[in-house]
């Protein structure tokens, strides 16, 4: 069964997401706030501090293309001490899971080579989603 937002609700992630995005200093980037609004609204937790767990959502270099962003999953900081082999397994799965979701929630993605990062770009007119 489905729960529509009521607008208090969505106003209040909005807000939670504009307070992410100012404090991961995505501010000039246009597409940050509309995906963390949508990856917040999906459930998932944004990481603002180090190694707290979540999502981790960075700027990444010009040439991947002006105004995208890099998202991985990011374990807990005691996911690395000892590293857990089973993390790094954990970290593959999320990054697939991620890719699905972001692309399920109108995002043009695609995985970044063998890492772990989702590359999401900037939708042009002329590029196919």
């Amino acid at each position: 069964m489905s729960h529509p937002m009521n607008g208090a609700d969505s106003e209040d992630v909005r807000r939670q997401a504009r307070s992410v995005v100012a404090a991961l200093g995505l501010d000039g980037t246009p597409l940050a706030p509309g995906l963390v609004f949508s990856l917040l609204r999906a459930g998932f937790g944004v990481q603002t501090e180090a190694l707290t767990g979540g999502v981790e959502v960075r700027a990444c270099p010009e040439h991947y293309g002006p105004g995208s962003l890099l998202i991985s999953w990011a374990p807990h900081e005691a996911a690395y001490t000892p590293l857990d082999p089973r993390v790094t397994q954990v970290e593959g799965i999320m990054t697939d899971a991620l890719l699905n979701t972001v692309r399920a929630l109108g995002f043009t993605a695609e995985r970044l080579g063998v890492s772990y990062s989702v590359l999401v770009r900037v939708r042009s007119a002329d590029a196919p989603s």
